[in-house]
């Protein structure tokens, strides 16, 4: 791993005087020592806030990591496309971790350095510098969880590296270590972290105390501890700060965004220069046979899960599956990100500020059903279940009908598919079944299966070998050869040790 020196702002900048879509905008120049530079609460909050603009700018990786592994989607990347066929090399640029541990980086800053600002500025009193770590704490443990999901065991990086002197030849720790170290350094800060902050876009684009709840819950959820899933579940479920988003309206989480149902959602602003691509990424046009499109479109499997899984006038449907003849939107368009409604209201070519989710509501009771059926009520899962599909307009399933695990896990699956459709979700879904395999082998089956959905031939063939005969390690991506050729401590993920630097 690269050295990652910490760039912080000259001037100080204070959240109380500026929105998160403000400070997130602010790109810090200079480096200062430690010496001189943390002294005030602004310092801290500068260095905070720089942490989250790097998630902001980590948030193509987010989609391709989630995505491109997966099958909901066609991808028109080359790289991405060579990963998605099995062709997985070292050199590929989507083996690049750096963005993750940029904002890695700043969180460490902020968890070490905080402590001493408190003691230094009284305007930064004990309850505002443990908000503060909160946050850092989830941005770290965040993006920790998208590496080991990514690549399992990766270098695990606690101190800031602030001088040149900082050891950063690091190597491997095992994964599972990595997350249940993070989730017992994230709990003592539940308490502390904020409920809500005064502006929506604060509430919604910082880390509450309900975003920190949905990150234990979901790193729980990977590791296998259950009981903890569902308890981190129920404190935002019964907190009374968020509802799911019913009917036609559940576009709205989508635009404008910061609905009632989100948890977590990275911020853009038209009106800050702070945009995206998302509505070039996700549209497509077809001519005949043709499809024309960004960087994704929906893939015709998923159109065809949509018409099986869900009623009809279920509004997520109606979303996914445009291009009838009243319509001037393909349907391989990724709706939820191109307008605004399921009657073809597209948005105007300047509001390309669309937030993108990380938490919201549904994925909640999701997380939930998911983890009571592992736990063995398979008929209660559904239940919980039934309650996000319900509300987008599909009818309940019967939940009797449910009496083993499999069936349970990717009904729950099915419906994550399309409630969490594009939102970066989809392969982290399939690997976590997938990973279940010594104790049902019908797991791995289910993994390659979903995974060689739509290949050709040629490719199906080709990464069904590879996984069968690399497990797991070849359900996991290599390490980029040059963090190989920047830090000897490092080896190769075996199913990739023979495939050159």
């Amino acid at each position: 791993m690269k050295k990652i020196h910490i760039y912080i702002l000259s001037v100080v900048f204070s959240f109380s005087a500026f929105s998160c879509q403000d400070w997130m905008n602010v790109d810090p120049a200079g480096v200062q020592t430690t010496t001189t530079y943390w002294q005030t609460k602004g310092e801290v909050e500068a260095v905070l806030g720089k942490g989250y603009k790097n998630l902001r700018d980590a948030v193509e990786t987010i989609i391709f990591w989630g995505e491109t592994r997966g099958n909901e989607l066609m991808i028109n990347n080359t790289a991405a496309l060579s990963i998605r066929n099995g062709d997985i090399l070292p050199t590929n640029s989507w083996n690049d971790w750096s963005k993750m541990y940029a904002i890695i980086g700043m969180a460490n800053s902020v968890i070490k350095y905080a402590p001493e600002v408190s003691e230094k500025d009284a305007s930064f009193n004990e309850g505002e510098m443990r908000s503060t770590m909160a946050e850092a704490h989830f941005l770290r443990g965040l993006s920790y969880f998208y590496l080991v999901r990514m690549f399992k065991d990766v270098p695990y990086i606690t101190e800031p590296y602030v001088t040149d002197d900082a050891e950063f030849q690091v190597g491997v720790t095992d994964g599972y270590e990595i997350l249940r170290k993070e989730i017992a350094a994230i709990t003592p800060y539940l308490e502390y972290a904020k409920e809500f902050f005064p502006e929506v876009e604060d509430t919604k684009g910082r880390a509450t105390r309900w975003a920190l709840y949905a990150l234990v819950a979901d790193m729980n959820l990977w590791i296998g501890d259950y009981k903890a899933c569902v308890t981190a579940c129920d404190a935002i479920i019964n907190s009374g700060r968020v509802g799911l988003i019913a009917g036609n309206t559940w576009f709205t989480n989508f635009y404008p965004g910061n609905s009632n149902e989100s948890i977590f959602e990275i911020q853009y602003s038209n009106a800050l220069s702070q945009t995206n691509s998302f509505k070039s990424w996700f549209a497509a046009t077809t001519s005949g046979s043709v499809i024309n499109y960004g960087k994704f479109a929906t893939a015709s499997m998923a159109l065809t899960r949509f018409y099986l899984w869900l009623s009809e006038g279920d509004v997520r449907g109606e979303g996914a599956t445009f291009g009838t003849a009243s319509s001037s939107a393909s349907q391989f368009t990724v709706w939820k990100y191109y307008g605004i409604d399921t009657y073809n209201t597209a948005r105007g070519d300047l509001d390309n500020d669309q937030n993108w989710i990380i938490y919201r509501l549904a994925e909640i009771y999701l997380m939930k059903a998911e983890a009571v059926a592992m736990q063995g009520d398979y008929p209660g899962a559904i239940e919980i279940m039934n309650e996000v599909r319900t509300r987008a307009g599909s009818d309940a399933l019967d939940s009797n009908q449910y009496a083993d695990e499999y069936s349970t896990v990717t009904a729950i699956y099915n419906e994550r598919f399309v409630e969490l459709f594009a939102e970066g979700k989809n392969w982290f879904d399939m690997l976590r079944i997938g990973l279940r395999y010594e104790s049902d082998a019908r797991y791995k089956d289910f993994l390659i299966t979903e995974a060689t959905r739509g290949l050709t031939s040629i490719s199906a063939a080709l990464v069904r070998s590879k996984m069968n005969r690399y497990v797991p390690y070849s359900w996991y991506l290599p390490i980029y050869n040059s963090e190989l050729e920047a830090n000897i401590k490092l080896e190769q993920n075996p199913a990739y040790a023979n495939y050159g630097n």
